[in-house]
């Protein structure tokens, strides 16, 4: 009988050292857990600031012929060079000018200066 007891005893003690451990390690767990969370939050809000600012770099810049009447049975064509370029979720279209006033190059030029200062609104924000 006396051998029961201490073996009892014995599983009791060892079991509560077991308990104590596991308590250790799910307190460790729980931190682990908090960072890796903490970690993927950071990494996420990288990945959306890197969006829009590849966003923000995108520039199309294409030309725009548009025809308007010049008096009777007769049109003129005007040309105009544009940019495309994301603003949050929304494409905003702007003219940079008459392609007779500019080249390409200037055009480029020009959406580059803007997308610039619109990239430095989004950066203050």
């Amino acid at each position: 009988m006396y051998t029961q007891i201490c073996s009892l005893k014995d599983d009791a003690h060892l079991l509560k050292k077991m308990t104590s451990r596991l308590k250790a390690m799910e307190i460790e767990v729980q931190k682990t857990v908090l960072i890796l969370e903490r970690l993927s939050l950071e990494k996420l809000n990288l990945a959306r600031e890197q969006d829009a600012k590849a966003r923000v770099e995108n520039l199309k810049i294409y030309e725009l012929r548009v025809k308007r009447p010049a008096g009777k049975r007769k049109t003129k064509v005007y040309s105009y060079w544009y940019a495309s370029r994301r603003m949050n979720s929304k494409v905003k279209n702007i003219c940079l000018g008459s392609t007779k006033k500019m080249t390409y190059r200037e055009a480029l030029g020009k959406a580059q200066e803007l997308r610039q200062s619109a990239y430095a609104l989004i950066a203050d924000s």
